[in-house]
This record gives structure tokens, sequence and C-alpha cells, in this order.
């Protein structure tokens, strides 16, 4: 069973119960703490050890240790809402109440120098740094903390975000399988959609609830769905199911019924997470994909897969795509996507 990570190391409460703070300070500048914010501390060993998402969350807790008020947004709020987010963020996004005050600031993690080295050891440790909005809002508590609404928290993520990304998040939000609170219908976003005054930005949450489905299973598939619609592919049915001789055979990703074709995305997660293999080893879970695909062959239909890199590089997309025989009925849309995506979402 793993252990749980350490907590924040807070001087304000260790002066409440020794009277000073001054042993942090010291083991500060002996490089055993690394100092998040100003008076709250890390293990600094446990801080190296972290993953990038796991520092960004140890962050984030951090800010709200240092300003209770704090109202965090955009990014940060879907991050808090349980909603996947495009990579790990560069700063804490949090809202402020002046327009002076709007704007990003550098990260605070700091860790002294090895008076031997000059190093502090976090030279290729990424940190995260501050960045103020100036936006009305709608705030709730959540977990601990503040944050923007789930609608409000929505709207004003995915109009600023590459439309593969926004989809996904739609999808996730838009799922029955989350818990009742953490969800929204179509109807609650449309109707936040009407209440804003930009028109682009109100097309651009409409344009995104037209590509989202509810019955998507990962945001690799999501952000597949809407690649293939960026790139000006025939739309494919989703979630269609096969039968052979022998019975239910799968229940495939994408499916173009006209050209015969079966579309699959692949994370490694299938193969690698505990959860989904469902008790079987990766070997057992790859044979007993093989033997599926083998069986949707034998009914004749071409079957082709793409994984994390597709879904990050659409001209990859396209290409494996265009191999099945899939091609563009119209122009592919211009300024939706950079040459390479940001990398992988997570949750």
């Amino acid at each position: 069973m793993e252990s749980d990570p350490p907590a924040l190391i807070l001087a304000r409460h260790r002066r409440a119960l020794r009277g000073t703070s001054r042993d942090l300070s010291r083991a500060y500048a002996k490089g055993a703490l690394v100092r998040v914010r100003h008076g709250i501390y890390y293990s600094k060993p446990a801080w190296t050890s972290l993953k990038a998402w796991e520092r960004y969350s140890v962050t984030t807790a951090a800010v709200a240790c240092a300003d209770p008020r704090t109202v965090f947004c955009y990014l940060t709020a879907l991050r808090v809402w349980r909603l996947p987010v495009p990579g790990v963020p560069e700063h804490i996004h949090i809202l402020t109440a002046s327009p002076h005050k709007a704007g990003c600031l550098p990260p605070t993690t700091h860790a002294a120098k090895d008076p031997k080295t000059g190093l502090t050891g976090l030279e290729n440790v990424r940190g995260y740094g501050i960045a103020r909005h100036h936006w009305t809002a709608d705030v709730v508590p959540r977990r601990g903390t503040t944050v923007t609404s789930l609608v409000q928290t929505l709207t004003d993520s995915i109009v600023r975000m590459e439309l593969p990304e926004a989809v996904a998040v739609v999808d996730q939000v838009l799922s029955v399988q989350r818990p009742e609170g953490e969800r929204l219908t179509r109807d609650e976003l449309t109707r936040a959609a009407a209440l804003i005054t930009s028109a682009a930005k109100r097309s651009r949450i409409l344009e995104v609830l037209a590509l989202a489905d509810e019955t998507a299973e990962s945001v690799g598939e999501s952000r597949s769905r809407a690649l293939i619609h960026v790139l000006g592919l025939p739309a494919p049915a989703l979630q269609h199911t096969f039968h052979d001789a022998e019975g239910f055979v799968a229940r495939a990703d994408f499916f173009w019924r006209e050209l015969g074709v079966i579309g699959e995305f692949d994370g490694d997660a299938k193969y690698l997470d505990d959860a989904l293999l469902g008790g079987k080893s990766t070997r057992a879970a790859i044979l007993a994909e093989k033997k599926r695909e083998d069986r949707l062959r034998s009914l004749g239909y071409t079957v082709v897969r793409w994984d994390w890199r597709a879904v990050t590089n659409p001209q990859l997309l396209g290409q494996k795509l265009a191999a099945a025989g899939i091609t563009a009925q119209k122009s592919p849309r211009r300024g939706q996507f950079p040459a390479a995506l940001p990398g992988e979402l997570t949750t």
C-alpha cells in the first residue's frame, strides 16, 4: 500500500506550537527543505521525487494556504473540478479584484544553494508561477479551496483552448459517469453561452458542444473525434457494436460504415493500468486485443489504430486514416491547431 505524500510544513503552525519556526529556516539553509511559498515548506527529497502534476497540486495547495481568500480559475480550476487539462500548466491561475494586478509572476519555489557546488538541486525541476486574471466571477467552495463555479470554469477555459482539448473537457463534464454536482447538461452550457457578450466566444462554445459526445470513454477518443472534424474527414459513427457467428466481438470507438473502416484509439493505460486490465496481464490483454481485431477483419472490415502520438500530431493522424481510405471531404480548417498539439491531457 502506497503511503501518503508529505504534508506542507507551515511556519505559522510551527510558531503556534513551539513559539518559534527557526528550525525550519535552519533546515532550509541546510538543504533539507524547499520553500514553496513564503513561510510554507516541503521536504526537499520528497519535492524532487514528485511528478510534475504532483508538484503543481502541492503548489496550488501552498497558494491556498498562503492566502485562504484565493480564488482559483481557468486551468487550475479545471484541475480542482477533476477535468482534463492539456499538460501541466506553467502557472497557478487565480482571480484578482484589481485590473492593475493582473498578469504573470515567476515561480516562488526556492531551495538554498549548496556552499560547495553552488547548486540548489532544483535546476532541473519545474516550478510554477502565478497568473492573475481580472474577471467577474461566480465562485464556490470546492475540495477545501475556492474556485470559479463549474459552468464558469468551463466557459472560461474552452474558449481559450485548442478545439481537441476543449472537446475532451466538454465530453467529460457531460458524461453521466461523473458524480452529481460535477457534471453539466448541454442546456446549461448553451444557456451560459447565451450570456456571453462576445459573439466569437459564444460561437466557439456552441461549436464545441456540437462536437461533444457524452458517451466518450477517454480523452484520446475525444481528441481524435475533434481532429477528424478539423481535418475535414467524414464523420464516423461512435461506439458501434459488432457481432459475428460466435456472438459479441467489440464496441469500436469509430466506424466509417460506407468505407468499411473501424478506427480505434489505443492509450498506453489500456495495457498498463491494473484497473483497466481487469486482472489480466499485459501480455494477455494484447493477445485478447489481437484476437478481437482478427475477428473484425474476418468480417471484412479494415481496422486502423492510433495512439497518443497521433492525437498530438494532426498530420500523423491524417496519414494513418488516409492509408485506410479515409480522405478529406472538405478543406481542413485553418488556425485550429499547430503542427504539434500539446501533450497528453491529465485528469
